[in-house]
């Protein structure tokens, strides 16, 4: 029987049998050639026009020195072989005679070299010998015999060269190379192995930190694709992930589902449907910036500039997983992919709800969270965190940037984001736009002056779209009211009670947790007699009883839901996005005007009342509660009194915005931004460079996220028994707080000693009706 040299254990293999080096190389290929197809003439945009030619060589030897003796026999179940057989495939590097210049072939190293450690841990772990030391890399050489050298030598002359052809690569420049003799070949291993190993070593090692005060952005990026792409497709050859999908994106895919036409589109539509390059758009809430931004998108596909990827990106994980169903409407399932840190639990609970064996379930949500880790889906849902993953350069970083070349962002809800981090993202969309070729679609109800001008400043020449007054005019949905005093006082709780009596659905917004759960007790005594249904909605529910709590509201309250019925919903901010609910009628603490804009976004969103319906706010308390900005909620509720008992013209509230961010305050706002954007490229931007992820970025970006789940103690025992039974759904049952919430209760001896490797328990109240209680 043939020997055959193995890449791959049964255990990672195809369909559980052993995988060959030339099936896995193969497969890293055609994964390779899958990325080179969606962005053709990149190479030539960053100054190094044969990076394609560089990039296939480095994929074929890249795993050589899986042929070691000790790696084949634990690939068949032998003993462990700690050591790297990427640094062992440096000797197959001068196997290449002609093709490849001394240059280019620095390059190769170097993608060999760095397809899975950075150069920092391959320096640390193969640092040459001390004089009196035997060099680690002279039993190793040793391990290849001359029948394994003739199998690698035969395979590479008679495959390497006519796999170009085969993988439509010639077009872009990947040419044949010319190979050493046979009897050449091995002397190179057998003899001098050894010493090209460490002269390559020392090469790459120069080569990795070359770059580290280099000013030519252009060559940082070309080697970020190098690396970026080699971990790709050997990642994805390893999934067995199979073809990737193209970014199909037309005009026909956006409006057949929704069974339109050009001529049904709003004006601000059409211009979206014809702008090419990077955008704003204002229009009202409920008036199609959703399409819109797809039809935008679609705009920046043609024939002569395939769109590579579309990423769709929003503040909330709530927000993402609607999306990411909606877009699936359009682009059909398996092509819209969803990351953020719950995606795996709700991939899963998506997939019990269709019925799956839950065995199937959870091996298809691992499947799906995956593929998305490998950047194969063309469409994703995510946060801009995914994002600020590659400016921190955390690991990984040289796949998730190189796959943002040429692509397309619709950036939503922008306005959920407070100045530091809105900081990071503006100079993060800038230095994409500026050498990546990214474009980018952002969008709201409106735009303050002081956000318009850092946008269009990040955006360089970007296009505004803006909704005619007519259509303003006709979404004129909501009258404003300011009531004197408190929401939690008799008057208000009254109020309250008397519209969900009249068989009004009626919306509750308070600022904090505490008091919301505080008006929904009042609330039931005051109604109990009556039959009406009352839901709290807040951040301190576990995943599962939110999730149940978000599809009755949606079954509800929900615009375009069959079953609608009066409801009073008290929710926090946390209803300001993503659910898609139409209520009567809406009742709120005073916040910042554009938090309650999207408040009054889920009253009368679909313009079933014929006339504008009434929204309330309360003038007190005005001191921002803990949660905002006290004088910015203080002006806030100076125009709402000015603007009392009118009807809110959505065209005039970027008006009313500059009033509000106006002097000391846009000073303010001015000097945390340029602050946080100064310290951001001082810390990222600046130091971004390739082979070189940085565990101390890693600190600071894990500091952009004030919270952690704990279990509450009542459920403790259940989280245990869904460890052992379905481990995924475990996940459930824990509950999000912040930091300083944290402390406090660690403070007062309510956080209980832990198993290491376990969320915290926390000794206090939880129920299904109110959530983690503190009070």
């Amino acid at each position: 029987m043939e020997y055959v040299l193995l890449a791959k254990s049964a255990a990672k293999g195809e369909d559980g049998e052993p995988e060959s080096l030339a099936r896995h190389t193969w497969y890293v290929l055609s994964r390779l050639a899958d990325m080179i197809h969606v962005r053709q003439d990149l190479p030539a945009r960053l100054g190094v026009p044969r990076l394609w030619h560089i990039l296939y060589w480095s994929a074929f030897l890249h795993d050589f020195g899986k042929a070691a003796s000790g790696f084949q026999a634990r690939l068949r179940g032998g003993p462990r072989w700690n050591y790297r057989h990427e640094v062992l495939s440096l000797a197959f590097v001068d196997w290449i005679e002609k093709g490849i210049t001394q240059d280019e072939r620095l390059w190769l190293v170097a993608a060999i070299s760095s397809h899975h450690k950075d150069a920092e841990e391959i320096e640390r772990e193969y640092a040459p010998p001390d004089e009196l030391g035997t060099d680690i890399l002279v039993p190793l050489l040793q391990e290849f015999s001359e029948q394994t050298l003739e199998l690698l030598w035969g395979w590479l002359t008679q495959s390497a060269n006519s796999w170009i052809n085969d993988l439509s690569l010639a077009r872009v420049g990947v040419r044949p190379v010319s190979i050493v003799t046979l009897d050449r070949a091995k002397f190179i291993v057998l003899n001098e192995g050894v010493e090209r190993v460490r002269f390559w070593l020392k090469r790459y090692r120069r080569f990795a930190t070359s770059f580290r005060n280099c000013n030519d952005f252009s060559s940082i990026a070309a080697a970020m694709v190098l690396r970026g792409y080699i971990i790709n497709s050997d990642h994805s050859a390893s999934a067995h992930a199979g073809a990737m999908p193209m970014c199909e994106v037309s005009h026909t895919h956006v409006l057949a589902p929704l069974k339109l036409t050009v001529n049904d589109l709003y004006g601000h539509q059409r211009q979206a449907a014809s702008t090419v390059g990077s955008a704003l758009l204002i229009a009202p809430t409920g008036s199609g910036k959703t399409e819109a931004a797809l039809l935008w998108a679609a705009a920046q596909n043609s024939e002569n500039a395939r769109l590579p990827r579309l990423f769709y990106t929003l503040p909330y994980q709530a927000s993402m997983n609607a999306m990411r169903l909606r877009l699936e409407g359009v682009f059909g399932k398996g092509l819209v992919g969803l990351q953020h840190g719950r995606s795996l639990l709700v991939l899963y609970r998506v997939l019990m709800d269709r019925n799956h064996d839950p065995s199937e379930a959870a091996r298809q949500a691992r499947w799906m969270r995956n593929l998305v880790q490998l950047n194969y889906p063309p469409v994703r849902v995510f946060s801009p965190y995914q994002m600020l993953k590659g400016m921190y350069r955390l690991k990984g970083y040289e796949a998730v940037l190189s796959d943002y070349h040429d692509a397309v962002f619709v950036f939503d809800e922008i306005h959920a984001y407070e100045v530091k981090r809105l900081a990071m993202i503006f100079k993060t969309i800038e230095f994409l736009r500026q050498h990546f070729n990214a474009r980018f679609f952002i969008m709201s109800a409106t735009f303050p002056k002081l956000i318009r001008e850092r946008l269009i400043e990040v955006l360089g020449s970007a296009s505004t779209i803006l909704a005619d007054n007519g259509l303003f005019a006709a979404f004129q949905r909501h009258q404003l009211f300011l009531l004197e005093g408190s929401l939690f006082s008799e008057a208000g709780i009254r109020r309250i009670v008397s519209d969900a009596i009249s068989g009004k659905s009626v919306l509750v917004v308070c600022n904090t947790v505490s008091f919301a759960q505080a008006v929904t007790l009042e609330l039931q005594k005051h109604l109990i007699h009556y039959g009406t249904q009352i839901e709290l909605l807040h951040s301190r529910f576990n995943l599962r009883d939110r999730i149940a709590k978000e599809k009755m509201v949606s079954d509800t309250t929900g615009s375009r839901s069959k079953h609608r019925r009066a409801v009073v919903l008290v929710a926090t901010q946390v209803v300001e996005v993503s659910l898609d609910i139409d209520l009567d009628t809406v009742y709120s603490d005073p916040a910042p005007l554009e938090a309650l804009i999207q408040r009054f976004g889920r009253v009368n969103r679909r313009r079933l009342h014929p006339t504008a319906v009434p929204v309330f706010v309360y003038s007190a308390p005005d001191d921002g509660q803990g949660v905002y900005d006290a004088e910015i909620v203080q002006r806030t509720v100076r125009i709402l009194r000015r603007e009392n008992g009118r009807p809110i013209n959505e065209a005039a509230i970027g008006e009313w915005l500059d009033e509000i961010y106006a002097d000391q305050l846009a000073e303010r706002w001015r000097d945390e931004y340029d602050h946080a954007a100064r310290e951001f490229e001082a810390a990222c931007i600046r130091s971004i460079r390739p082979f070189d992820s940085d565990s101390q970025l890693q600190d600071q970006f894990d500091q952009l996220f004030d919270g952690l789940e704990v279990v509450p103690v009542s459920l403790y025992e259940e989280y245990q028994q869904l460890k052992t039974e379905d481990p995924i759904r475990a996940n459930e049952l824990l509950v999000p707080i912040s930091m300083r919430r944290f402390y406090a209760l660690r403070k007062s001896g309510a956080i209980m000693p832990r198993i290491p490797g376990e969320p915290y328990i926390v000794n206090a109240n939880y129920s299904y009706d109110q959530g983690l209680m503190f009070d």
